[in-house]
């Protein structure tokens, strides 16, 4: 004999299960592919649940990232800083012209909840996620063959660069320093 309250029990379970599934909508994905679309959502999430407004996708941050996480994985490195290249040297090829800047990096994670999250309990790459000052971001992902201690393994490099760009006021009084600076060089 079945009692009452475990239908009662599973009527609610299961209305619960509904309104859940209904309230986070079909954006929200438990583990997803690590995409930029992905990607994006989640960190604009947690910047909208501190305060802060969304970041937008810039072009030249996209391909300053794009250009950093294939040279990475043509290269073998994984690191912010090296063969004497910086992540602003790529944004000033990409010609991103920052005021502030910073750069995110991952690797060999399989999704794109399970990075985020590492990034937001890492304090540094927390606060690049939730820093006020960027208002724009750019990813770079690239799936490839990386050797590291000569074992090659297939992985996912992830750079997330974010910036400000500079003011058109600033970015001109810039330029006239420069030309009075080089003017006056002995």
């Amino acid at each position: 004999m079945k009692s009452r309250s475990g239908k009662f029990e599973k009527a609610i379970a299961t209305s619960v299960l509904s309104l859940v599934v209904v309230i986070l909508g079909s954006n929200v994905a438990l583990a997803s592919d690590i995409t930029p679309e992905n990607v994006i959502y989640l960190i604009n999430s947690k910047r909208t649940y501190y305060g802060l407004e969304p970041l937008k996708i810039d072009q030249s941050l996209d391909s300053a990232a794009q250009a950093k996480t294939t040279d990475m994985i043509n290269r073998d490195y994984f690191e912010h800083y090296a063969f004497g290249l910086t992540p602003w040297d790529f944004m000033k090829k990409a010609n991103y012209n920052y005021l502030y800047a910073g750069e995110n990096l991952a690797m060999n994670f399989q999704t794109s909840e399970g990075m985020v999250n590492a990034w937001m309990n890492s304090p540094l790459h927390r606060a690049n996620i939730l820093n006020p000052d960027y208002n724009e971001m750019g990813l770079g992902i690239v799936k490839g063959a990386y050797t590291e201690n000569n074992k090659t393994q297939e992985t996912i490099i992830v750079d997330n660069m974010f910036g400000r760009q500079k003011p058109v006021i600033l970015d001109f009084f810039d330029n006239f320093i420069a030309k009075v600076t080089a003017i006056f060089k002995f």
